[in-house]
């Protein structure tokens, strides 16, 4: 454990080590680069504060950048940084209960809070994430993203190209649209609340050729669309369902955009939206 105190500079790690900071430990690497970066396996970083990342978006320059296997990052404060904590090729991660923020710039030009690529069998659980622009999840499979709280960014959880998730007990509010499955198979999506949609485009759950989905038992609350749902089921002889979910208070409360079938709804609670169901592809939504 290193001495209480601000270190100032960017850290790379490439060996087994764990650093304990107990939340009296800065590192502040002055507007360069990413702060820390893990090239390596078996890294354990836990009750750090963490500022100070570049703002390169082409360097993904971040709090903590991963590029390495089972590593835990625990319990740390990451703010003032373009993106939070960025997995790139990394499995097998435990991302847990750290407090996120990005850099205090407009929505669109912030980086994302938490930002997957090619990771599989993370696990990112009871993260605060607030005022980033995503949380996204490409091109990986198999990971758990669990009782995670999202305030204020655009989407809150994003998927491309992504199979066999679990996405369970995650609290998403005042964001543009909650979780949004783009040519993604084989996901649970349980007992979610997405609430307080911004803007008049907001969703909650939004589904583009996306296929085998299960949502079941998830809260969707004040949003432009609760659900959206386009070419989906999009592989053929593939179901998504909808089982005991509550839809309330949003504009439409299911929007079928095109003509399509496989979706099966069962004992949803469609509460007090101003339009229940409604199919802009001229009906055959099942």
């Amino acid at each position: 454990s290193p001495p209480a105190g601000l270190y100032t500079g960017s850290i790379k790690i490439a060996k087994p080590i764990t650093i304990e900071g107990r939340g009296e430990v800065r590192i502040d690497a002055e507007g360069r680069g990413s702060v820390i970066s893990i090239r390596g396996r078996d890294v354990t970083l836990r009750g750090l504060r963490i500022r100070g990342s570049g703002e390169n978006h082409d360097k993904l320059d971040a709090g903590i950048s991963v590029r390495g296997d089972f590593n835990r990052i625990e319990d740390n404060t990451i703010e003032d940084c373009l993106f939070g904590i960025d997995l790139g090729q990394s499995n097998d991660n435990v991302i847990a209960r750290n407090q996120i923020r990005s850099k205090p710039l407009e929505l669109g030009v912030r980086g994302d809070g938490i930002r997957l690529w090619y990771s599989r069998r993370n696990q990112i659980v009871d993260n605060e994430i607030r005022d980033v622009r995503d949380v996204v999840v490409w091109y990986s499979g198999d990971n758990l993203i669990a009782r995670n709280t999202v305030v204020g960014g655009r989407y809150a959880l994003h998927f491309m190209y992504s199979e066999r998730n679990i996405v369970e007990d995650n609290q998403y509010s005042e964001n543009m649209v909650g979780i949004f499955p783009l040519y993604r198979d084989g996901v649970e999506i349980k007992r979610n609340t997405i609430a307080q949609g911004i803007g008049a485009t907001s969703m909650g759950i939004g589904f583009k050729e996306s296929s085998d989905v299960l949502l079941e038992g998830n809260t969707i609350l004040r949003c432009a669309t609760g659900i959206y749902l386009d070419i989906s089921p999009y592989e053929p002889d593939t179901t998504n369902r909808f089982f005991s979910n509550r839809i309330a208070f949003n504009s439409v409360g299911v929007m079928f955009h095109s003509d399509w079938h496989g979706n099966v709804f069962e004992d949803n609670d469609f509460d007090d939206n101003f339009t229940q169901v409604a199919v802009r592809g001229g009906g055959g939504a099942t």
